[in-house]
């Protein structure tokens, strides 16, 4: 087994079982290249397009110009503490950890006589230059976001955090797919006890890959109920988000091949916060954060709410029994809901799928022949499409898609409640959801704190957007090692 094989002093032995063990002359990827260093033959593996050929034909360059008397002695040594020019260079002597480099895309280099293989990491991975985010769009501020390619999103994040305490610890996951995972925290904030569970949690996933990336690490870690909707982490494309976090006490996971970073643990006040209220004056940031709570609010609320007043018109005052339909349509009115979301729901697939040229005209048609002509048809009432369309308009306000989702899920349900047990099984279903919500926890830390248990400093913090200055101390729920933000002062004892 490759776990167990060191590397051999023959360099026959180990050319031979490399080429076995990764196919060469099957796949057309892997690069088998012999050289000569004197009198010893010597020989690399590596993985065509995802090494930088002409740094390596520099270095190369430099090794093959030893003459044989250079070579008598320690001539691994030799090569690599003189030869090998490279920054990124290590030594190995056990040949599964040289199968995972040269898969990782690192260069193997291997000479006659030595038990050490010399890892050149000279990878260029295809990758793409951060652009602006499609999901996490503001008016003002900057516009990278992270990338599929690791070191690209490592550098992000130091770029704005140059602490040195910032730590990006790698753990592997999966047995064959060896995908890259980086816990990032800053040592002398983050609580130990949530990074050891972390790492516990993540070193614990046994499976033969993860090709899904972070959505299948997620459904490892975050334990409790699978089957609870609610987001327990928080995704984000932009590093100025990460930051933030992280100097909070949050733990952030990022994921080889991903653009999107895990953050953890949340709560749901995360998932309805935005970047852009920061961006913005104090009250300005403050009325957009308060303006999203209500849209949100009416996403889950209005439909189920308006259907149970209609089913049971008895219970309306008469100042508001305009409420009801004026033409209620051919199908029934709960009816109409389930099939106005249904619609919704494959009207947004639909624009995911399609190119985005075709885009505009799919939401014309949706907007329009479905929604229009199914009115004047008579298929529909018009409130029904009115009350669709404003809990639409509030999902698309949340941050969070996630939680978007979520709430779109909880809006058919209690709709579903509501056609069957009219009023009261509206009541029944909200209570059912505050229940869920004040139970379940995200790596210990309550979903609904600081509202539930109840902290009135940080209950301030996440319904309005409080003054930079005024953010003194970090998230008390965290259990930070440094509760305070502010630089101490060392002036008084000097």
């Amino acid at each position: 087994m490759a776990e167990d094989r060191k590397i051999d002093k023959e360099l026959d032995s180990n050319i031979n079982y490399l080429k076995d063990y990764l196919g060469v002359g099957e796949t057309f990827d892997i690069v088998f290249r012999e050289y000569k260093i004197g009198r010893k033959r010597a020989a690399s593996f590596s993985i065509n397009g995802m090494t930088n050929d002409v740094l390596l034909t520099n270095v190369f360059q430099d090794m093959l110009t030893l003459n044989t008397e250079e070579l008598s002695i320690n001539t691994l040594q030799k090569v690599f503490y003189t030869r090998a020019t490279h920054s990124q260079v290590k030594l190995l002597d056990n040949m599964h950890d040289a199968l995972i480099s040269v898969l990782s895309g690192e260069l193997l280099f291997f000479i006659d006589g030595e038990t050490q293989v010399i890892v050149f990491d000279a990878r260029a991975y295809p990758a793409r230059m951060p652009s602006e985010s499609n999901i996490e769009k503001v008016t003002r501020g900057s516009r990278d976001s992270f990338v599929e390619t690791m070191p690209f999103n490592t550098a992000l994040i130091r770029r704005r955090l140059r602490d040195p305490n910032l730590r990006f610890e790698i753990v592997k996951i999966g047995v064959r797919s060896q995908t890259d995972v980086a816990i990032a925290y800053i040592k002398d904030i983050t609580n130990p006890e949530l990074v050891k569970k972390v790492k516990e949690r993540l070193n614990a996933i046994e499976i033969d890959g993860v090709p899904m990336a972070e959505k299948a690490i997620e459904e490892y870690i975050v334990g409790g109920s699978k089957w609870n909707i609610l987001p327990k982490v928080r995704y984000t494309e932009r590093p100025d988000v990460a930051a933030v976090h992280l100097l909070e006490g949050h733990v952030c996971l990022l994921v080889d091949t991903s653009p999107n970073i895990m953050i953890l643990p949340t709560t749901f006040w995360h998932h309805v916060q935005h970047v852009e209220e920061f961006r913005q004056n104090v009250v300005v940031g403050s009325f957009m954060r308060l303006v999203r709570l209500a849209g949100i609010s009416f996403s889950l609320l209005l439909p189920p709410l308006w259907l149970a007043l209609v089913l049971q018109r008895h219970v309306l005052p008469e100042s508001i029994a305009f409420l009801g339909p004026r033409d209620p349509g051919i199908i029934p009115i709960g009816f109409q809901f389930l099939l106005a979301e249904m619609g919704l729901e494959l009207v947004r697939m639909a624009t995911v799928h399609v190119p985005s040229a075709q885009s505009t005209a799919l939401g014309f048609i949706g907007a329009f022949m479905l929604g229009d002509f199914a009115t004047k048809v008579g298929l529909f009432g018009n409130e029904t499409i009115f009350y669709v369309a404003v809990a639409a308009v509030g999902a698309f306000a949340t941050p969070s898609m996630e939680f978007a989702m979520a709430t779109r899920v909880f809006r058919v349900l209690l709709i579903v409640l509501v056609m069957f047990f009219k009023l009261p099984g509206l009541i029944l279903g909200l209570i059912g959801i505050l229940v869920l919500m004040f139970t379940t926890k995200s790596f210990g830390v309550p979903y609904m704190w600081p509202a539930i248990p109840f902290n009135y400093s940080a209950m301030k913090d996440v319904l309005f957007r409080l003054p930079i200055p005024n953010k003194i101390l970090r998230p008390a729920v965290l259990k930070p090692q440094d509760n305070d933000r502010m630089e101490e002062d060392d002036s008084n004892g000097k």
